[in-house]
This record gives C-alpha cells, structure tokens and sequence, in this order.
C-alpha cells in the first residue's frame, strides 16, 4: 500500500484537506464531482427501485393494514442509521467506506467480517433488482416466470441485464449520476400518479374491517414485515450518499444534505403507496382469504387493471423495467465502491482495489460484483427470496457502523463537534439495539441461513490476518470476539424465541431480552475498538482520515 503520513489538519472537512490524510494512492484517483442534489437523487433512486413495485403488497401480506407501522418502525431505524453514516461520511470521506471504518475505528478483523458482510449484500442486493424487472416484465412475456420465480429464459435475460448494466457503470460516476437524475423523474411521478388514481378510482374504507382489522396477524407480523417483506431493504439507499463520499464536493454540508433529502421523499412514497395499496384493494379478494390469500405476481400493475384502469396498468409496466434500472445502475456502481474498499480490507485481492485513471472507477471491483451476483441469482431467483436474506446482512452492517460511528465521535483527533459527539454517544447505542432487534425479527428461517454464511467467514478473516503480519497478533483477533459472540447469541434467542423459533421465550420478553443483550454487546464492542483505537497498531496500520 502507498501511503503518506502528514501532520493531521486543524480545520474542518473539506476537498482541500483530505490530503492531509493517509490515503491509499489508489484513493486520488477518484473524482470530486458530486453535489447535494445528486447525492439526494442517487439515494431516493437506490430506495424506490423494486422495493415501490412489491414491499407493499408483500408487508399487507404480513401484517395487513398495520403496515403502516412497519414502515414507521423501518424509518426510524433507517434515520439513526443514516446519522452514523454521515458521522463517518463527513469525518472520513473516502470510497467503499462502510468497509473501511469499522477497519479503522474496530480493527482489520472486523474490517474482514464487514468486508464478507458487504459482500453477502451485494451478492442479494444486486440480483433482486434484476429478478424484480424481470417479474414485472412477465406480464408481457409469460415465459419469463414459472410456479413464483424466474423461469430459466428468464435467469438468462435477468443475467444479460446484470451485464449490460455493469458496462454502464464502466463509463464512470457521471454517467452513472446523470442517468440517475433522469431516472429519479420518472421515479417521482409514476408512483404519486399511480397513488392519486389508485385512490380516485377505488378507495375503500371498509377494507381495514373486511382483511380481520387493522393489525390481523398481531404484533409478529407487524415486526417480521420490516425485514421479510424487503421494508428495511427499500431503505438501503440510506449509506449511499456516505459510500460515494470519496466522490462528493464539500462532503461536510452534502452528504448530510443529500441523505436526508432522498430518504424524506422516499418514505413519503412509500407510505402513500401502502396507503392506496389498503385501501383500494378489491374488498371481494379480502373477503375470500384475507391479506394472506392475495396472489400478485405484478402487484400494481394488477390492482389497476382490477380497478379498470389499463392506461395505468401499461405505464406502471413500464416503470417496472424503469425503477429497478435505475436501482440497479446505481446498486452496481455503489457496491463496486463497497468492494473496492473490501480489497483494501485485505479480505479480497489486492488487484481488486485497482482504480481506472481515466475514468475514475474501480474497474475490477465491477466484475467481480458481476460474477457475485449471477451466481447468487441463479441459485435465489425470485425477488422475495433474495431480499428476505439481503435485509439480513443489511441490519448486521448497520450494527457494526453504528460501533464506528460511535468510538468514531470520541476520536480526539477530529475536529470538536459538541452537538454531533453528545448526540452519537445516544444515536450510535441505539441504532445498534435496532440493528439487533431487526436481525431478531427476520425470524428462524433467514437468521439460521444468514448466519450460516457469516460463519464461514470467520476461518477466512483468521487466514487472512494471519496472511498479514503486519497487523495480526492474538490480541487483535481477540478484538473481534464480541462480533463473533453477538451473532451466535442472536442465533441462540431467534431458535428459542417467538420469531419462527420453539417459542420457549414469548413476546415480548424475546425482543426485551433481545434489546438489552444488544446494548451489553455494543458497550463490549465499543470499548475494544477504543481500545483498538488507541494503540500503536491502529495509527500503524490504518492511519486516520479527516
């Protein structure tokens, strides 16, 4: 790695002074061309993809019309996550960051096992918005699905698109940007107008009486909709503005700006459409087997088409190709920064963090997400499939920057920002105990199998340190134990508990249990990377970012 050690600035964060940083030479090869309004945009854009075409039916399915409050519980999770990215965004402003703090701020070992986490996300991430434009596209070509997934035609197209949409993103950030800004049009209008007409044409009010009232399916399914019908996943966009910060002028005023601005407009939409999905579904359908008993394969597109509405149908069809495009252009080019910075985590090649001067991309890290996510597709093939597990690894990368972000705060080397380190040292804890809470929820059949493919990682992150002797010794590894220990604790309580588990532990005193064990585990994780940040080891092998 090429480094350079200067004596750290003393003002505030801006382009001038990120040189006066230990930056990888691989790191100025990035160009400094995004501003607020871009970095909003590519955030509502990364959010209202797929998710605005399905999550809704998916969560009525769940939880019937206390949705709503599923959505309400996502947001707030969502708006303390996206503190703790803009703490790091701004303070650290470098590419594929949400791999390398928890590297800097908690030691490589937990850089490796965020690395693999980052990677799971990519691996789910990028496929269901592919798998999404091809289930909406069946409506004009049947053949594409068979029996709820994609058939093998249409694994084969959903693969083209994953390839096409990967050479985009070859052409370089402004591209991808100005792409996005038309996109993010299109986004805006297609859903307020399928709203306004949804409730014009067939607003019901006794729906919410004819489904077995507002909250059918209790408690449970009001929480287990947050990961399971992809309502976490819808807001993964929120680290978008904080991952491109290697590439954002004045990253001090924009990315803050930019995150909350696309998140806003985003959770408006999505409360609206789930508003109009209630309460304009036909209440014969309700009748007949409740929000369980729907079937749509092209939710939307279908009510309209009940509703007499075939104008609105066609249209709602062709934003279907639209907004997963536009996520997915987006998905790419983020989560090849992601893995960019996975490479300089050490967990992948060095070859892998290779940036193309001309064009200012990680053009390596691009194909490896593209070979990532064919495999990942061809093995999940249906959207539900692959952001029920996505939502998952999305909640355990929340939880490990919310640790960042916290020691991050007290790292007296940064410049004094009393509002923002009092308000972290309460942000940072509790959006870890969400995070928790949020893996917890996703139930017994996603936690077993998630944190199976976390394990894996574990042998991997000790070869790897091991590999490096540069930064392992026991100690270090030893940093990562409460990682290692939360997983299987919540592992242990998602078998015992109320959430698909033998049901020994009942609600709520699962999720009460849950959400003080987390706290115990942040206090745990919290002091060690301290303590990691504080020793020669850190400054040696990671340096500091302003």
């Amino acid at each position: 790695m090429t480094q350079q050690q200067t004596k750290p600035p003393t003002g505030g964060v801006t382009t001038s002074t990120i040189s006066a940083a230990l930056i990888d030479e691989q790191d100025r090869h990035f160009k400094r061309r995004i501003g607020w309004f871009t970095l909003a945009a590519l955030t509502f854009t990364g959010m209202v993809g797929s998710g605005w075409l399905f999550a809704a039916y998916y969560a009525a399915g769940m939880a019937g019309p206390a949705a709503l409050g599923s959505w309400i519980i996502a947001a707030i999770a969502t708006t303390l996550v996206g503190l703790t990215f803009i703490e790091l965004g701004v303070t650290r402003p470098i590419a594929g960051g949400n791999t390398r703090w928890p590297s800097m701020l908690s030691g490589p070992f937990m850089g490796i096992m965020t690395g693999w986490v980052l990677l799971m996300q990519t691996a789910f991430g990028t496929p269901s918005e592919a798998s999404g434009l091809l289930q909406y596209a069946s409506n004009w070509w049947p053949a594409l699905v068979s029996q709820g997934k994609l058939s093998m035609l249409g694994l084969i197209m959903a693969a083209l698109v994953l390839v096409f949409f990967t050479a985009l993103n070859w052409f370089g950030v402004l591209l991808m940007t100005r792409i996005s800004n038309v996109i993010t049009i299109f986004k805006v209008v297609v859903p307020l107008l399928t709203i306004a007409l949804l409730f014009a044409s067939g607003f019901d009010a006794s729906n919410v009486q004819t489904g077995g009232g507002f909250a059918p399916y209790g408690a449970g399914g009001v929480l287990t909709a947050v990961i399971g019908a992809g309502l976490i996943y819808s807001f993964g966009g929120i680290q978008t503005p904080a991952v491109m910060a290697g590439e954002a002028k004045n990253p001090r005023r924009n990315i803050p700006l930019g995150t909350f601005v696309g998140f806003g407009a985003a959770f408006v939409v999505y409360i609206l459409l789930q508003s109009s999905y209630i309460w304009t579904v036909p209440s014969d359908l309700l009748a007949k087997g409740g929000w369980h008993g729907l079937n749509f394969d092209s939710p939307f597109a279908q009510l309209a088409g009940l509703l007499n509405l075939a104008w609105l149908t066609q249209l709602l069809l062709v934003d279907a190709v639209v907004s997963p495009s536009g996520s997915l252009l987006l998905g790419l080019g983020t989560g090849a920064r992601g893995t960019y910075g996975i490479a300089q985590a050490r967990l992948l090649p060095k070859w892998v963090a290779k940036v193309n001067v001309r064009t200012g991309i990680p053009a390596n890290a691009l194909v490896v997400n593209l070979v990532i996510s064919l495999i990942f597709l061809f093995v999940f093939q249906s959207w539900q499939g692959l952001v029920a597990s996505l939502g998952f690894f999305f909640a355990v990368g929340y939880a490990v920057i919310a640790v960042a972000a916290g020691v991050n705060s007290k790292d007296p080397r940064l410049k004094a920002r009393p509002w923002m380190k009092k308000g972290m040292g309460v942000v940072a804890p509790l959006s870890f105990v969400i995070s928790g809470l949020i893996l917890y929820w996703s139930g017994w059949s996603q936690v077993w199998l998630s944190i199976l493919l976390f394990v894996i990682a574990i042998p991997i992150a000790v070869f790897v340190m091991m590999r490096d002797r540069v930064v392992f010794t026991p100690k270090l590894l030893l940093r990562g134990a409460w990682f290692v220990a939360y997983m299987l604790f919540i592992l242990v309580a998602s078998g015992v508990g109320s959430f698909g588990g033998a049901d020994l532990i009942k609600a709520p005193w699962d999720s009460i249990l849950v959400a003080v064990a987390s706290a115990l585990f942040y206090w745990w994780g919290y002091r060690d990377s301290i303590a990691w940040l504080n020793s020669k080891a850190a400054g040696e092998a990671v340096g500091v970012y302003y």
